[in-house]
């Protein structure tokens, strides 16, 4: 009788430590929101004329970006400010610019991107990607910042390594806060600007922004009150001038205009 008891009680610890662990595991998956990453691609086309003759010149540069936000026309996309903006040479100043960019969900998908906002002091820019609505998955804010030690992800392309249905997944620590810049033990490299770095629980905390050249596991975002304030105040705006826009008759700046 009493080893009857004993195999039952041994029979249901290991039931309910085997559908512990299965459950653990969905968790997991669930934390990692994969489909929330693209891949950016941005060329600059730099014209200079001088009387009949021009020359244009063109550079391209990659990012990492993330969905935060779907529409059922397009997706809205975040990524690093400095990949956004044009830059080009001191030999080049009077020449006009013009950029265009390529976007890509987990499965290699190829959209088209428009540039509508990025600010500067916080290294964020806003893109709207008309079209991005299959496989991707928004990425939400976290409601609170993360605590000094805790434990952190990053999906990203640094170096655009990314492929269909495969990206590089990092895991940290946040360090802190100094100045108006968090710091994580997140290793990057050219490439991951504008990746999305989460919490344990999947859920937007940063942005990788930068990473010390000479220590290329300490990496630099905006803090989670500049991205939430960021987030709040110009994605809501931009969601909500585009709700409007078809009954005021609005110019639509939400998809890539025709070429001349």
């Amino acid at each position: 009788m009493f080893k009857r008891i004993k195999t039952t009680i041994l029979c249901i610890v290991l039931f309910l430590t085997l559908f512990s662990c299965a459950h653990y595991q969905k968790n997991v998956e669930d934390m990692l929101p994969r489909e929330g990453f693209v891949h950016l691609r941005k060329t600059l086309t730099v014209s200079s004329c001088n009387n009949d003759h021009c020359i244009s010149m063109k550079f391209n540069s990659a990012a990492s970006g993330f969905v935060i936000n779907k529409q059922r026309d397009g997706a809205f996309v975040l990524t690093a400010a400095h990949f956004c903006e044009d830059s080009v040479p001191k030999s080049t100043n009077g020449a006009s610019t013009f950029s265009t960019y390529k976007v890509r969900n987990l499965y290699g998908e190829e959209y088209n991107g428009v540039l509508l906002h990025y600010k500067q002091d916080i290294d964020v820019c806003l893109m709207f990607v008309e079209g991005l609505t299959n496989d991707i998955i928004e990425i939400e804010m976290s409601s609170s910042e993360p605590i000094p030690g805790e434990k952190v992800y990053n999906i990203g392309a640094p170096l655009s390594i990314f492929g269909p249905d495969m990206v590089p997944i990092l895991e940290g620590r946040f360090n802190g806060n100094l100045g108006n810049r968090s710091f994580y033990s997140l290793p990057a490299a050219p490439g991951s600007s504008g990746s999305m770095i989460i919490n344990a629980d999947g859920e937007l905390i940063g942005i990788v922004q930068a990473v010390y050249i000479r220590f290329n596991t300490i990496s630099l975002s905006v803090t989670h009150e500049d991205l939430k304030n960021y987030i709040d105040v110009h994605v809501k705006k931009y969601i909500a001038y585009k709700n409007v826009m078809k009954d005021l008759g609005l110019k639509n700046i939400f998809i890539v205009p025709e070429p001349n």
